[in-house]
């Protein structure tokens, strides 16, 4: 099993990826693999809030 993070580049922080609760309140979900093991993603959000602006995020 392996933990994989996804971090916003140049935000106004600098994230914990080291295990411990990062501020920002990833996301987490499972990968499960075709050979029955399962790793982690672990999405952080910014705190500029750029990922409101991507055109999946915004509202209808």
């Amino acid at each position: 099993m392996s933990t994989f993070h996804v971090e916003p580049i140049n935000d106004l922080i600098e994230h914990d990826t080291s295990g411990h609760p990062c501020v920002c309140g990833p996301t987490e979900r499972p990968e499960k693999h075709d050979d029955g093991t399962v790793d982690w993603i672990v999405v952080h959000n910014s705190l500029d809030g750029r990922e409101l602006n991507e055109p999946d995020r915004r509202e209808p």
